[in-house]
């Protein structure tokens, strides 16, 4: 067979009477030549002769046609892809670690559209992000499953979309169909593509990349598909249909579950069928009746989104035992560094507020005090100091308080630790900060000064171990060196600490190295890499 393949792709264009003849072109998929459907022998004749291009038809009909392999390789890749027309019920995937529901915010297709793959569905906000979800199938969409402002279960159906694609390839691309010959009756007895063939051995498997991506997406199990494609290739029409198979068992499954009362019913025949009983309202539902009862006119607000992360994450908080100190910062000295770097072109043009340049000085003084960059195991019998300096900004939004982080502060410079929190505050204030941005923090930073305030009492975003608030810069009488009183501007700061893992020493000694790198930028300088 190796030897016929070879003839073929050596084969040149030839010309015999009055019509043209073109080399069969091997492609990875087929064989495009119609001579190769003119044979009707299907007997192998063992070791493939000299191909005779003068008289082309005769030799591929006397001996290339006859080898049994190539045979089958003919009628795997010659006949029409077949295609599929399947609805399939598209589930909401899993957008996070521990996310179990999510609020649909907003559609972008409605019943009737047309969608392409990757092409964006709809928007969900989780505790933590927003997430644009994309479809994974060509078609058109048939149905919504839920209107903008439901929650939506992890793994409960979105959308159902009619998919019609064409089988795919090895590389997971679509096979294009084409009309062919009709080939003799000889060559339909050859063996079935949708028959599994016995695998060699240590071969579990065989699909194409994107059809196991797709598996892997819907936690299907190849290994128990039976694949319809080419030598029992499994392809994605394959998994459409187990798709679809576990949405019409489901759904039965939710149909068939409150006919217990029915058939109590029917163990007492000429009695009267007692009505069903009211099913039980959630328990936070009673209790908001019981509100709206009490205080009439009372409104219900459901908790979504980044206010929902924030009762969590603090309800996590309040288990954590906590300590505070509070200092004052002197700005001066970095006052008028700021006023002298700030039109720098390296900025391109970002704002520098003083928040970069003490992001950096907090990176720095972790380097010397690492402890404060840790966090407990989920055991609480170990401790997890992170190389990753990845300092969290506190930001408020209308949807509610969100803590995305920089990374790896420690490699960044100040220009760039501006322009990347420019970019957090624009996506926090349209809400639509990603799972990775709020993923990761090892330390935090609640600028609460912006608003007002001077000290604070913060709660350390868990699992982190250690969280300052910054107040507002405000201008006050000190004693210089000398005696004299002179006009200061000073910053209220106030840490929170988990006693679990901080001592008051530690966190003292690491504030007072922070404190002297923002009150003498110099030594700042001196380490910066």
């Amino acid at each position: 067979m190796y030897q016929a393949f070879k003839a073929l792709q050596k084969a040149p264009r030839v010309r015999k009477d009055a019509f043209t003849l073109r080399r069969p072109q091997l492609t990875r998929r087929r064989w495009e030549c119609p001579a190769f459907l003119h044979t009707s022998s299907t007997t192998c004749a063992g070791p493939v002769p000299h191909v005779n291009f003068g008289h082309l038809a005769q030799d591929f009909k006397g001996a290339l046609f006859r080898h049994q392999a190539l045979l089958q390789c003919i009628t795997l890749h010659t006949s029409a892809a077949p295609t599929a027309s399947s609805i399939v019920s598209f589930p909401l995937a899993q957008t996070g670690e521990g996310i179990k529901e999510c609020e649909l915010t907003e559609w972008y297709v409605q019943a009737g559209s047309r969608v392409e793959e990757f092409e964006k569905i709809c928007e969900v906000q989780s505790d933590k992000a927003a997430v644009e979800i994309t479809s994974r199938y060509p078609g058109v969409i048939k149905k919504l499953h839920h209107s903008t402002g439901d929650l939506v279960q992890v793994g409960s159906p979105l959308v159902d979309i009619e998919v019609t694609d064409a089988a795919p390839t090895n590389d997971g691309s679509k096979l294009q169909t084409e009309t062919v010959p009709k080939p003799p009756s000889d060559i339909d007895a050859a063996p079935v593509a949708s028959v599994r063939q016995k695998s060699p051995p240590g071969y579990k498997v065989f699909a194409s990349p994107a059809t196991k991506h797709l598996a892997k997406e819907n936690n299907i199990n190849l290994a128990d598909v039976t694949g319809t494609g080419p030598e029992g290739r499994i392809t994605r029409e394959d998994l459409l249909k187990v798709l679809e198979q576990q949405a019409h068992s489901a759904v039965s499954q939710e149909s068939s579950a409150p006919s217990t009362s029915g058939q109590g019913a029917a163990k007492a025949p000429g009695s009267q069928a007692e009505p069903p009983a009211k099913r039980p309202q959630p328990p936070s539902s009673q209790q908001a009746a019981e509100e709206e009862a009490l205080h009439p006119g009372t409104t219900i607000v459901p908790l979504r989104g980044y206010k929902r992360a924030m009762v969590k994450s603090m309800i996590a908080a309040g288990t954590i035992p906590h300590f505070h100190l509070c200092d004052e910062l002197d700005m001066r000295a970095l006052m008028a560094l700021r006023n002298q770097i700030k039109g720098d072109s390296v900025l391109q043009g970002v704002h520098l507020t003083f928040l970069p340049i003490m992001i950096k000085a907090l990176s720095t003084a972790l380097e010397e005090f690492p402890l404060v960059n840790s966090s407990l195991n989920s055991k609480a019998d170990a401790l997890l100091q992170h190389s990753s300096h990845n300092i969290g900004v506190a930001m408020a939004t209308p949807s509610g308080l969100v803590v995305p982080n920089i990374k790896n502060v420690q490699q960044r410079n100040v220009a760039n630790i501006a322009a990347e929190l420019a970019r957090l505050q624009k996506d926090a204030a349209i809400g639509r900060v990603n799972q990775a941005d709020v993923s990761g923090g090892t330390i935090s930073v609640s600028n609460i000064g912006t608003i007002g305030g001077t000290y604070a009492t913060p709660l350390v975003n868990p699992p982190e171990v250690a969280i300052v608030a910054l107040g507002r810069v405000r201008y006050l009488p000190r004693f210089a060196a000398d005696g004299e009183v002179e006009k200061a501007a000073l910053l209220n700061i106030s840490w929170g600490a988990d006693h679990r893992v901080l001592d008051g020493a530690t966190l003292a000694e690491f504030s007072n190295k922070w404190k002297q790198f923002i009150e003498e930028p110099d030594r700042l300088l001196l380490r910066l890499r």
